[in-house]
C-alpha cells in the first residue's frame, strides 16, 4: 500500500489552524533572560551552546517544564494579526520562471509566481516563453509583468503572466518579510482587484486557457497578408500564397482583424492557380479586402467524454519551429485535454493542454500559491502593559494554547498581557517553540515578531 499527504491536507490543517485563533486563546511567550551555556538534557542536544551558537529545542516532557520555569511574559494574538503565507519570489530581470503546470508533483517548490515590489503585486507564470518544458530555466524574463488585468496577458520577452492579488497596504508591515508574503482567499470587500480576478475565475472554471509546446518541430510553414476576397466558405488569399494545389489543405485561417475578425475555419482545399481555399464551414461575417488573416497548421483538441468547445490556433512559427500557441474559445468541462497538430507540412510537434486549477486561475491563491505556511506577528512595545519588563534580555519564544490564570486555577487566561507570575505554571498547550540569540528589550523599544509555522 501507498499512500501521501497531499498539499491540500496541509492548506486544509493551516486554515483550521487560523481559524483556531479565533475559537481559543492563543499567546506569545518569550522566556530565558540567562545566556545559552552547558548541557541541558531533554531541552536541546548540544553541548556547549552559547548566545552565538545557539542549541536547536527538541520536544520532550522535559523541555515544556523548563520553558515554563523560564517564562518572561506573554501576550495574546488576535486573529487580525495571522495570515496565511507564500514563498517570496522577487520578479528580477534576467532570472527565468517556471510555468504553471497541471501535472507537475509539489509545485508549491517551483518558483512559478512572482512579486513586484513597485506594485505589491503578485503574478502567476502561466507561460515561460521556453518553447519546451514548463520547468525550462534557460528563458529569462525581462519584462516585469503589470496591471491588473482578470485574463491572461503576455509581455515583450514571451512570457504569460497571470493577476493574482495586491499585497495590502496594512499587511505590508504585519506579514512582508525578505523571505514571505501574506495570501487569503476569498478577497475581502477592500481587494476590489483580487475579487475580479476571482469572479471572473468562476467563469472559466472548467474551461482551457493555455496549451504549452513541448516540441515545436520542423518543416512547419504558415501564411499571412489581406484577404483578396471571399465567399460563404472560401476565402481568396494574397497573390504571394502558394501557388500549388493542396498546399494549405487541413490547415486552418484565422482573421486578425476587419471583417470576421477572431473567426477560425479549417482548409479542406486549396487551389494555387486562383489563391482560393476552401473552407469546412462558412463565414459568419464574410472577410472584405480590409480583413487580414493567418493560415497556419491545425490545432486540434480533444478529452474523451470530458471537456469541449475549446478552440485554439498557431500563432508563432518561426523558421519553421511552430513557438505560440494561442487559445481562442475555452470551452467547458475540461478535467484533462490532449491536443494534435495537423497540416502544414512539418513534423515532431507535441503540444499539451495545461489546464487550469479547479476554480479557475485566480479563484484561490491561497491554495493556488502553496498557502500551507502561518505567520503569526506579534509587536512588543516597551513595557507592554507593565508585564514586559525592560533592561533585559530574552532567548526563548513560544506559543501556548489556553494558558490559565494562576489566581483561579482553571479560568482561561484571556487578557491582553501578562507577567509570568499571573499565569499558572503548565497550563495551556506549548505549541511551537523557537531559540533565538539574545534580544535586549529597551523601555522606548519595539520588537515586531514574526512566526511561520508549516503545515
Amino acid at each position: 500500500m501507498s499512500a501521501i499527504i497531499n498539499n491540500t491536507f496541509r492548506t486544509f490543517n493551516a486554515n483550521n489552524f487560523i481559524s483556531s485563533i479565533g475559537t481559543n486563546n492563543v499567546y506569545l511567550l518569550i522566556g530565558k533572560s540567562d545566556a545559552w551555556t552547558g548541557t541541558s538534557r531533554g531541552e536541546y542536544a548540544e553541548t556547549a551552546p552559547s548566545d552565538t551558537s545557539i542549541p536547536i529545542p527538541i520536544d520532550t516532557n522535559i523541555a515544556s517544564a523548563k520553558h515554563w520555569d523560564d517564562v518572561i511574559a506573554a501576550k495574546k494574538i488576535v486573529t487580525s494579526n495571522v495570515s496565511h503565507v507564500i514563498k517570496r519570489v522577487d520578479w528580477t530581470s534576467g532570472d527565468s520562471y517556471d510555468s504553471y503546470s497541471d501535472d507537475v508533483e509539489d509545485q508549491i517548490g517551483n518558483n512559478f509566481f512572482v512579486f513586484s515590489e513597485p506594485s505589491f503585486n503578485v503574478y502567476k507564470c502561466i507561460d515561460n516563453g521556453s518553447g519546451g518544458s514548463a520547468a525550462s530555466n534557460n528563458f529569462p524574463s525581462t519584462v516585469e509583468p503589470t496591471g491588473t488585468s482578470t485574463s491572461l496577458f503576455p509581455t515583450a520577452d514571451g512570457y504569460v503572466w497571470k493577476f493574482m492579488f495586491q499585497v495590502q497596504q496594512v499587511d505590508v508591515l504585519k506579514f512582508v518579510t525578505t523571505d514571505w508574503l501574506p495570501v487569503n482567499s476569498p478577497a475581502t470587500a477592500n481587494q476590489t482587484e483580487q475579487l475580479a480576478v476571482e469572479n471572473n475565475a468562476a467563469t472559466k472554471n472548467d474551461g482551457l486557457e493555455y496549451i504549452r509546446v513541448d516540441n515545436g518541430g520542423t518543416g512547419y510553414i504558415d501564411d499571412n497578408g489581406n484577404v483578396a476576397n471571399s465567399s460563404n466558405n472560401t476565402i481568396t488569399l494574397a497573390v504571394t500564397a502558394s501557388a500549388v494545389n493542396g498546399t494549405y489543405n487541413d490547415m486552418s485561417v484565422y482573421i486578425t482583424s476587419g471583417t470576421g475578425n477572431g473567426e477560425l475555419k479549417l482548409i479542406s482545399a486549396y487551389d494555387g492557380a486562383t489563391k482560393i481555399a476552401t473552407l469546412t464551414s462558412d463565414w459568419d461575417n464574410n472577410p472584405t479586402t480590409a480583413s487580414v488573416y493567418s493560415v497556419a497548421p491545425t490545432v486540434t483538441v480533444s478529452n474523451g467524454s470530458n471537456g469541449s468547445g475549446a478552440t485554439a490556433r498557431v500563432k508563432t512559427i518561426v523558421g519553421g519551429v511552430i513557438e505560440k500557441i494561442t487559445v481562442e474559445t475555452n470551452g467547458n468541462d475540461y478535467r484533462i485535454a490532449t491536443a494534435t497538430i495537423t497540416g502544414g507540412a512539418g513534423t515532431g510537434a507535441v503540444v499539451i493542454p495545461v489546464v487550469s486549477p479547479i476554480g479557475g486561475h485566480g479563484s484561490n491563491s491561497v491554495t493556488e500559491l502553496g498557502g500551507a505556511f502561518v505567520m503569526l506577528n506579534t509587536r512588543l512595545i516597551g513595557n507592554d502593559g507593565s508585564d514586559f519588563p525592560v533592561n533585559d534580555d530574552f532567548r526563548k519564544v513560544h506559543l501556548v494554547v489556553n494558558p490559565k490564570v494562576s489566581a483561579s486555577g482553571n479560568a482561561v487566561a484571556s487578557l491582553n498581557t501578562y507577567n509570568k507570575n499571573e499565569l499558572k505554571q503548565d497550563s495551556g498547550e506549548i505549541i511551537y517553540s523557537e531559540f533565538r540569540a539574545p534580544i535586549n528589550r529597551a523601555p522606548d523599544s519595539t520588537e515586531d515578531i514574526k512566526l511561520v509555522v508549516e503545515f
